[in-house]
C-alpha cells in the first residue's frame, strides 16, 4: 500500500497475507481485528525499513483523525489491535496524543501472539499500551514518550497478560517510567534502558493476583535528575486489591545510576501485598548504596535473596550474600557509557554459576549500536556484558542462527512471537526469511530479528552507525535483507507455503 491508500487496506488483511507499506507519511487511525496465529500470521511491514512509513498524527487528537473504529476509546491508540497473530515491523509512530494524555502509538486489547519488531515510538503519550498474551516486542526504540501529568503517563504501559521485551533501546521518557508493567508474566532481557523521567520500571497490579518479572541482561543508565530519585525498580500494589503477590528476579544486569540520590535498586511497597520476593544476583550496581527498600519490613511478607553482586563499598545489601564491594567496578569508559569490563575488574569470573536463568546473549556494546545483540561467550562475569564476548552484532533483519558458544547461558524453548515467561533466553534463532524480511514468502515462526529504519539514517547493510535520533535498521555481519527489497512488490498478497 502507498500514501494514496487508507486504513481499509490494512484492516482487510487476513491470516497468510503480507502487507508492505511504501515510504511516506500516513495520517489515519488503524483498527486490526483479524485472527492469525504463529503458523499463519498476518504480516504488516515496511517495504523499505531504511525509509519507513511514518504514522504522524501531530496537530489533532488521535480520535479526530480518519478511521473506521467509532467506539468511545477510539482516541487511545494510533493503531489499535484487537485480533491476534499480527507481526508488525518497520513502522514509525509519532505524535499520538489525546485530551486525556493517554494515547499510544500502538495499543493492544486482549490480543494473542502479537509481535512488534523494528518499530520506532517517538513523542507519543505512550509508546505501547494495552494487554495481551504472548506479546513480543523486540528491536524497537522508544524515545520521548510519556507525559509529566498526575498521574504520569509512561513510555510503555502494559495492563496485563504476558509480555517479552528484548533487544530494545528504551530511553529518555518525557514523563513517568520507561517501563510500567502490570502483566502477570514479563521477561525483560538484553535491552538498553536509560534516563527515565521518573524511575526506570515497575510491577504494579494488573488483571491477575500473581505477578512475576524476569529482568535479565539489561544495561540500565539512570537519569541524572529524575523526578523520583528514591528508586529504580518498584513493586507496588497501587489498587489495594487483596491477595496480590509480586516476584522479581534481577540477574546479570549492569546498573549505572547517576542521580546521586542513593536510590533503592528495588523498592517494595509491601504493606498492600500478600507476599513479595526479590532475587538480585550476578549484577553490577554502580551509583547507589541501597540494594532494597521495604516500606514495612516488620510485616514479614517479603523475601530478599541473591548472591555475587558488585556494589560500592559500604552499601546496604540487606540479605544478599557474597557481595563484592569496591570503589570502581572496572568499566572501560563509563563517561562514554562504555561498560565493557577491563581486565582488572573484580567482576570478571565472579558470577555464581548456580543461579538459574543465565543469559546467552547481550546487548551489543553500547548506545552507539542500538537495536543489536550478540551471543554471550559465557555467563561467568557479573553484569550484562561479558569481557570474553566477541563476534558480530545481529540487527533486526540478520540471521543469528548459530548455537550459543560453549559455556554460554541456558536457552528457553520459545521462538519469536511466543510467550516466554520463565528463565533462559527466548529463542534458538529462527530463520528471518520466514516472515521478518521484506520480500520473503515463507511462513512459520517469526524471526528473532526486527529493527527500525528512520529516513536515511543507518544502513540495512551495516557498518555505518552514524545515525541521528531515529530507530534505523542496522545489520551486523549476519547479512541484511536490503538486496531482497529491490524484488519486493508493494501491496498485499496471499502467502504461499
Amino acid at each position: 500500500m502507498g500514501p494514496g491508500d487508507d486504513y481499509t487496506v490494512l484492516e482487510a488483511a487476513q491470516p497468510g497475507d503480507v502487507v508492505e507499506i511504501a515510504p511516506g507519511t500516513y495520517q489515519f487511525r488503524v483498527h486490526l481485528t483479524a485472527e492469525g496465529d504463529g503458523s499463519n500470521p498476518i504480516v504488516i511491514r515496511a517495504a523499505d525499513p531504511d525509509n519507513p512509513p511514518v504514522w504522524d498524527l501531530d496537530g489533532m487528537n488521535v480520535g479526530d483523525w480518519p478511521g473506521s473504529y467509532t467506539g468511545g476509546d477510539n482516541d487511545r491508540g494510533c493503531w489499535m489491535v484487537r485480533g491476534g497473530g499480527y507481526e508488525i515491523s518497520g513502522i514509525v509512530f509519532r505524535n499520538c496524543h489525546n485530551a486525556g494524555g493517554n494515547a499510544a502509538g500502538l495499543r493492544t486489547i486482549e490480543t494473542m501472539d502479537v509481535t512488534l519488531r523494528d518499530v520506532l515510538f517517538e513523542g507519543n503519550d505512550s509508546g505501547v499500551s494495552g494487554n495481551g498474551e504472548g506479546t513480543l516486542v523486540e528491536f524497537c526504540e522508544f524515545v520521548g514518550n510519556g507525559q509529566q501529568s498526575n498521574p504520569p503517563q509512561h513510555s510503555m504501559y502494559i495492563y496485563g497478560g504476558s509480555i517479552h521485551l528484548r533487544h530494545n533501546y528504551i530511553h529518555d521518557s518525557a514523563g513517568g517510567q520507561n517501563l510500567h508493567i502490570r502483566a502477570r508474566d514479563s521477561v525483560i532481557e538484553y535491552n538498553w534502558i536509560a534516563r527515565a523521567q521518573n524511575y526506570e520500571g515497575d510491577i504494579m497490579t494488573g488483571d491477575d493476583p500473581d505477578h512475576t518479572m524476569v529482568f535479565r541482561g539489561n544495561v540500565v543508565v539512570g537519569n541524572t535528575n529524575p523526578e523520583n530519585g528514591g528508586r529504580i525498580l518498584v513493586l507496588h500494589n497501587d489498587t489495594g486489591a487483596q491477595g496480590i503477590s509480586m516476584n522479581i528476579e534481577v540477574v546479570w544486569n549492569t546498573f549505572f545510576l547517576q542521580s546521586g540520590t542513593n536510590p533503592a535498586l528495588v523498592a517494595v511497597s509491601n504493606n498492600t501485598l500478600e507476599s513479595a520476593s526479590v532475587e538480585i544476583s550476578n549484577n553490577i550496581v554502580w551509583g547507589t548504596a541501597q540494594a532494597v527498600s521495604i516500606n514495612e519490613p516488620g510485616l514479614g511478607n517479603t523475601t530478599v535473596s541473591g548472591t555475587n553482586n558488585w556494589f560500592p563499598t559500604g552499601a546496604d545489601v540487606d540479605a544478599l550474600q557474597d557481595t563484592i564491594f569496591g570503589d570502581d567496578p572496572g568499566f572501560r569508559d563509563p563517561a562514554a557509557l562504555d561498560f565493557a569490563l577491563l581486565e582488572t575488574s573484580a567482576a570478571l569470573g565472579a558470577a555464581d554459576p548456580s543461579v538459574p536463568g543465565a543469559p546467552d546473549r547481550e546487548y551489543f556494546e553500547s548506545e552507539d549500536n542500538p537495536l543489536m545483540f550478540r551471543w554471550r561467550a559465557s555467563a561467568s562475569d557479573l553484569g550484562a556484558l561479558e569481557r570474553a564476548t566477541q563476534g558480530p552484532g545481529y540487527g533486526p533483519y540478520d540471521d543469528p542462527r548459530e548455537p550459543p558458544p560453549p559455556g554460554g547461558g541456558t536457552s528457553g524453548g520459545e521462538t519469536s512471537g511466543g510467550d516466554d515467561t520463565g528463565g533462559g533466553s527466548a529463542d534458538t534463532g529462527a530463520d528471518p526469511s520466514t516472515s521478518g524480511a521484506p520480500g520473503s514468502t515463507g511462513g512459520g515462526d517469526s524471526s528473532p530479528a526486527g529493527g527500525t529504519g528512520e529516513g536515511s539514517s543507518g544502513s540495512a547493510l551495516g557498518g555505518d552507525d552514524d545515525e541521528g535520533g531515529g530507530c534505523s535498521c542496522r545489520s551486523g555481519s549476519g547479512g541484511g535483507w536490503a538486496p531482497l527489497a529491490c524484488l519486493a512488490l508493494l501491496g498485499v498478497w496471499r502467502r504461499r507455503d
